[in-house]
C-alpha cells in the first residue's frame, strides 16, 4: 500500500463561512440549476470546498484556501462565491500542489452525480472527472451542464438559441388563437378546479382549496360563488370576506347541500369525467395582473382544443407524440395524482395537452433540419436543450401547479416534494411574458447554458455514464458524492413526470430506455423498502471501497437525521472497509424551523470524509478510550480556534474519534458490543466537558441540570431538536423528562418535528431551588424586580455558596451583549465587586 499523505478536507474547513455562503447561494443560486428541474442539488459553494479539500495538502495556506472558494469575490463584489473563477494561470500553479498529494493530477468520480454539482467544481478546478448517475433524466442533465458547454463553447449556444426561438414562433403560430386577449390585454395565466357531483343533491360542485386569488398587504381580491336554481354563479369582490373553500384533505363539500362528498367519489369522478370549471383568468394590466371572470371566447377557445385533440388523438398515440404511459406506482402516495388520473398525459389539460403535443412536432421539424446540417452528437446536443423545455414547462403548466395568492405568480408542481393533484390549478398562457411561460423557460435555459459555456469551456475534462453504482469498475483516486438518502426523494418515480415527455421529443436522435427502478436506491417505489435501501447502500459502499485505489480517499455527504443515521452510514462504510478521516457539518438551507435554528441544527449535510483501512483488528474501547480522549482534545483546541461551535463542534469532534475508532474493523466493550451511537454519546460528554471548562473556574460539582443548560446556553442551542437535547442530556448522565419536569426546558412540535426550548430566568415559573441553576435564577429574578438588596436577601437563603454563584454568573458573560441572562449577570457581578470581561472579550480564559 502506498504512502498516505493527508489532504486539506482532512484537517481544515471553514465551516461557518462555507455554511454562510451555501445558505445565500440558495436563494441566488447558479443558473444551472434553473436549466432544469432536479432535486436535492448541493450548492456549488459546497461542492467546491469538497473538491478542492480533497486536492490540496494539509498544510495548503487556510487563508488562500478561502480565497479560492470565492470568499474575497464576495466581500469585493458582493456577488455570490460560485461566480468566482480561478484564473487559468493559478489553475496550473494549483496542480503542482496537486501532485505534492497526489503525485499525478487525479481523477475525480462521482458515482451519484445528480444535478452535477460535484463534477461541474471539479472541472473548474483544472481536474477530469467522471460523473456517473442511474436515472436517465439526471443523465441528460450532466450531458446539457458539464459535457456539450466544455466541448462546444459558444457556438453552441448560438444554436441552442437559433432552435428554441424557432420552435417558439412555429409553435405560436399555431397554438396562440387558443388563448384569445382579454379587451386588447394578455391573458397570463387561467385558474381551474375540479368539478364533482355531489352524490346526495347531483349538483356538480367546484373543487376549491380557497376563494381567494390575491391576498396580501396591498392587495385582497377573491371569488364568491352562489348557487341560484341549479347554477352556479361567480363573482369577483374585492377585500375581505372570502368563503371557505369545498374541498380539504381530499374530502369535498357541495355548494348546495352543504354535504360532504367522500374521497372515493371525487376519484372516480375525475377519473371518469375529466371535469372542470375556469374560474377566473389572470389579465396583464397597466398597474399589475387583473382579474377577470371567464368569457364566451375563453370557453370557445378551449373547446376547440379538445376538438382538435379528439380528432387526431389516434394519430397521436399511433405517431407516439404523445406519452400513454401510466404513472408509476408509488408506496409512499407522494404521486397521488395517479389516483385520480392514472397516466401521465392526463396531468395536462386539453390546451396544454395540444400545447405539449404542438411542440414535440415542431421539435421533430427543427430536428430534421439538423440533421441536414450537423453531425450526430451536435445534433443531440441541440436537442437535448430543446427537450428540456419539457422538463421546465410541465413543472409551471399542469394539473398539479397551483396560484400563488400572495406572490401572484405560478407556483410549480416540485414544490409539493411529489406529484400531486391540485384541486383548484392554475394554467400559463405559454407565450407571454410571466412565471412559467415559454419566454422566461427559454431564458433560464440559456442563462444556464451560458454560465456553464464561461465557466466550463476548456477546463477539466467529463465523462458521463449512465447505470448503477453497482457495475463501476474503472480504479479511482478521489470518490465525491452526495448518495440518495432513504425516503428523502423517489427520483426514478418523480423524474418521469419529466422524462415522459423529454424522451418523445429526442427519439428523432436517440432511443431512450425506460426509467430503471430495480436498483434504485431510495425507498418508495414498490418493493424498495426500508430494508432495500440499507442493502442498496451497502452496496454501493462496498463498489465504492473496490473502485478506490489504496492511498485513495473517498467524500461523502450525507443528511443526518438522528443517531441512528449516523451508525447506519457510518457502519456501512466501516464494515466496506472505510475509516473516517474527518466529519463536516454544513449547512445548506435556510430554516424557520425554531426546532432546528441556528447551531441547533445536526440535520444539515454532514461531509464524510474516508479512508480505506490499512489492516483488519479488533479493540476494546476501554483500552483505546485514552488514546481516544488524548486525539479529541487536541483536535477540539484546533476546532475551537477555527470557530466551531454548539452541534458544529460536536459533529466535527464526532469526526476526530471515527479517525481513532474506525482504523479498527470492531470495537467492543467488556460489557457488550459497541455501536456508532455509543461513541457519539462519549464524544458528546468530552465535548461537554471541554466547553464547561473554558467557562468555568470548576466544573467537577456541577449538578447535571446546571450543566445541561450552562452548555446548552453557550453553545446558543436555546431550541435544538430532541435528538440533540437527548443526546447533550445522556452525555450527562441526566434524562429530559426530569428537566421538563422541573421547568427548566419545554417540549415542543412544528409539524413533524419534535424539540425542546429552554427556559431562561423571564419565562420560567420557579417554584423549588432543586439545583444550582435554579438558584442562580432566583436571584437573577429576584434583582430584576427587587434590586440588589432583595438578590443578597435571596443569596443567604440557598444552599449554594457566592462562589458557585459567581462561576455560574461569569459562564453568562460569554452570551451575547443582548441576552437577557448576560445583561442581569453583569449588573449583578458588579454590585458584587466582581470584575468582569473588557469589551469584546467573551470567556474567561480571555480576562
Amino acid at each position: 500500500m502506498t504512502e498516505e499523505k493527508r489532504t486539506l478536507i482532512e484537517t481544515f474547513l471553514p465551516v461557518d463561512e462555507i455554511s454562510e455562503e451555501a445558505k445565500k447561494e440558495k436563494q441566488g443560486r447558479a443558473p444551472t440549476f434553473e436549466m432544469h428541474y432536479w432535486w436535492t442539488r448541493k450548492p456549488l459553494i459546497t461542492a467546491r470546498a469538497a473538491v478542492l479539500g480533497a486536492l490540496l495538502p494539509a498544510d495548503f495556506d487556510p487563508q488562500e484556501f478561502k480565497k479560492l472558494l470565492g470568499f474575497e469575490h464576495v466581500s469585493v463584489t458582493g456577488k455570490r462565491a460560485h461566480n468566482y473563477d480561478i484564473p487559468p494561470e493559478r489553475i496550473e500553479q494549483l496542480k503542482k500542489e496537486y501532485k505534492k498529494v497526489w503525485v499525478d493530477v487525479p481523477t475525480i468520480l462521482d458515482p451519484f452525480a445528480g444535478g452535477g454539482s460535484i463534477p461541474f467544481e471539479a472541472m473548474r478546478a483544472g481536474v477530469n472527472t467522471v460523473a456517473n448517475d442511474y436515472n436517465p433524466v439526471a443523465h441528460l442533465i450532466e450531458k446539457a451542464t458539464l459535457v456539450y458547454p466544455q466541448k462546444y463553447g459558444e457556438q453552441l449556444y448560438k444554436d441552442v438559441e437559433k432552435g428554441l426561438i424557432w420552435v417558439f414562433k412555429e409553435t405560436q403560430k399555431e397554438m396562440e388563437q387558443y388563448y384569445p386577449k382579454h379587451k386588447g390585454k394578455d391573458v397570463v395565466a387561467y385558474i381551474w378546479a375540479w368539478s364533482v357531483r355531489c352524490p346526495k343533491c347531483g349538483f356538480c360542485n367546484p373543487l376549491v382549496g380557497q376563494w381567494w386569488l390575491v391576498n396580501n398587504e396591498k392587495k385582497k381580491r377573491f371569488i364568491d360563488p352562489l348557487v341560484e336554481n341549479e347554477n352556479l354563479e361567480l363573482f369577483l369582490k374585492e377585500g375581505n370576506g372570502a368563503q371557505e373553500g369545498t374541498c380539504a384533505k381530499g374530502i369535498g363539500r357541495c355548494l348546495k347541500c352543504n354535504s360532504t362528498i367522500p374521497n372515493d367519489i371525487i376519484k372516480n369522478d375525475i377519473l371518469k369525467n375529466e371535469r372542470e370549471i375556469l374560474l377566473c383568468k389572470v389579465v396583464l394590466g397597466k398597474n399589475g395582473k387583473e382579474y377577470e371572470l371567464a368569457s364566451k371566447e375563453d370557453i370557445i377557445a378551449y373547446k376547440e382544443c379538445k376538438k382538435v385533440l379528439d380528432k387526431n388523438w389516434v394519430e397521436y398515440v399511433k405517431e407516439r407524440s404523445v406519452p400513454t404511459e401510466y404513472m408509476p406506482d408509488d408506496s409512499r402516495g407522494a404521486i397521488w395524482a395517479k389516483l385520480y388520473l392514472e397516466k401521465w398525459h392526463k396531468l395536462l389539460n386539453y390546451r396544454q395537452k395540444l400545447l405539449f403535443i404542438t411542440l414535440v412536432k415542431k421539435i421533430w421539424l427543427y430536428s430534421d433540419i439538423l440533421l441536414r446540417e450537423n453531425n450526430e452528437e451536435y445534433q443531440l446536443a441541440i436537442a437535448t436543450y430543446l427537450s428540456f423545455i419539457f422538463g421546465k414547462h410541465i413543472d409551471y403548466n399542469s394539473r398539479s401547479a397551483c396560484w400563488n395568492r400572495p406572490k401572484e405568480i405560478i407556483t410549480s408542481s416540485m414544490s409539493k416534494r411529489g406529484v400531486a393533484l391540485s384541486w383548484d390549478h392554475a394554467e400559463v398562457n405559454p407565450f407571454v411574458k410571466g412565471s412559467g411561460t415559454l419566454i422566461s423557460i427559454n431564458k433560464a435555459i440559456l442563462d444556464g447554458l451560458d454560465y456553464s459555456i464561461r465557466k466550463l469551456y476548456n477546463r477539466g475534462n467529463v465523462r458521463t455514464t449512465l447505470g448503477s453504482v453497482t457495475t463501476l469498475k474503472d480504479p479511482i483516486k478521489i470518490i465525491i458524492s452526495d448518495p440518495p438518502y432513504l425516503d428523502d426523494v423517489i427520483y426514478a418515480e418523480f423524474s418521469e413526470l419529466f422524462y415522459s415527455w423529454e424522451k418523445i421529443a429526442l427519439n428523432k436522435f436517440i432511443q431512450l430506455g425506460e426509467v430503471q427502478k430495480s436498483e434504485e436506491m431510495s425507498v418508495g417505489g414498490w418493493g424498495r423498502t426500508n430494508e432495500f435501501f440499507d442493502k442498496m447502500f451497502r452496496l454501493s459502499c462496498k463498489k465504492m471501497y473496490e473502485v478506490l485505489e489504496d492511498d485513495g480517499i473517498a467524500i461523502i455527504f450525507f443528511a443526518h437525521s438522528s443517531i441512528e443515521g449516523w451508525d447506519f452510514v457510518v457502519n456501512s462504510m466501516q464494515k466496506s472497509g472505510f475509516r473516517i478521516t474527518a466529519t463536516w457539518p454544513v449547512h445548506t438551507e435556510s430554516t424557520v424551523n425554531p426546532l432546528a435554528m441556528g447551531k441547533s441544527s445536526i440535520s444539515s449535510s454532514i461531509i464524510i470524509v474516508a479512508r480505506k483501512r490499512k489492516s483488519e483488528k479488533s479493540g476494546y474501547i476501554e483500552e483505546i478510550q485514552d488514546e481516544v480522549h488524548d486525539h479529541l482534545m487536541r483536535r477540539l483546541d484546533e476546532f475551537w480556534k477555527s470557530g466551531l461551535r454548539g452541534a458544529d463542534l460536536t459533529v466535527s469532534a464526532m469526526g476526530a474519534t471515527l479517525d481513532i475508532i474506525t482504523q479498527y474493523s470492531d470495537i467492543k466493550s467488556y460489557t457488550g458490543k459497541m455501536q456508532i451511537k455509543d461513541i457519539l454519546e462519549l464524544v458528546q460528554k468530552y465535548v461537554a466537558q471541554y466547553v464547561l471548562d473554558r467557562y468555568m473556574k470548576n466544573i467537577s460539582g456541577l449538578d447535571a441540570a446546571t450543566s445541561f443548560y450552562l452548555y446548552s446556553r453557550i453553545s446558543q442551542l436555546e431550541k435544538m431538536p430532541f435528538d440533540t437535547a437527548n443526546l447533550i442530556a445522556k452525555s450527562m448522565n441526566a434524562d429530559l423528562k426530569l428537566f421538563d419536569k422541573q421547568g427548566l426546558i419545554k417540549t415542543s412540535k412544528k409539524g413533524k418535528a419534535q424539540g425542546i426550548i429552554l427556559l431562561n430566568h423571564t419565562n420560567r415559573e420557579l417554584n423549588d431551588k432543586q439545583s444550582l441553576i435554579d438558584c442562580v435564577q432566583f436571584v437573577m429574578t429576584t434583582f430584576a424586580k427587587g434590586g440588589y438588596i432583595e438578590a443578597e436577601r435571596e443569596l443567604a437563603t440557598i444552599s449554594y455558596s457566592r462562589n458557585e454563584i459567581k462561576d455560574v454568573l461569569e459562564a453568562f458573560l460569554s452570551l451575547p451583549t443582548e441576552d437577557p441572562e448576560r445583561q442581569i449577570a453583569q449588573k449583578i457581578l458588579e454590585r458584587m465587586g466582581q470584575s468582569f470581561p473588557k469589551q469584546g472579550q467573551t470567556g474567561l480564559d480571555n480576562f
